[in-house]
């Protein structure tokens, strides 16, 4: 069964992925280590790139969210060009990469999630689903 999914529950959702792949960066090496060097990086790039997030204008960021996952992107680009040779764990981990992304990754999710998470299934003018308490 198809169902037809609006514009803005499509936008929630991708507001969630990112809070998923911050929520993974904002642990730093133990984050590296829980999804792998390549995934740690990867799924903030499956919602950002080349400056943006890939959905945008999206109803579902505030203006201040926008800036900080644009500036959090811009700090993963520089530290993935640094890091592009590295082929292990342990190089990012000895490199110190990930604990460099880690706080600047927890102010982000703090951001986020004082708002929470959107609903996935239904449209929302705020989010109704609060996210967990960490």
């Amino acid at each position: 069964m198809n169902e037809e999914v609006s514009d803005r529950v499509i936008e929630q959702r991708l507001r969630n992925r990112v809070i998923d792949a911050v929520e993974v960066l904002a642990r730093g090496n133990e984050g590296l280590v829980e999804v792998n060097y390549n995934e740690f990086f990867l799924a903030f790039y499956d919602c950002w790139d080349n400056g943006r997030l890939l959905r945008w204008p999206n109803s579902a960021f505030t203006d201040e969210e926008e800036q900080a996952v644009n500036d959090l992107g811009g700090m993963l680009e520089g530290i993935t060009t640094e890091t592009r040779h590295f082929q292990s764990e342990a190089e990012y981990i000895q490199s110190g990469c990930a604990e460099r992304i880690k706080p600047v990754a927890q102010e982000t999710l703090k951001l986020f999630l004082t708002r929470g998470r959107f609903s996935e299934d239904y449209e929302e003018l705020t989010p109704a689903l609060n996210a967990p308490q960490t």
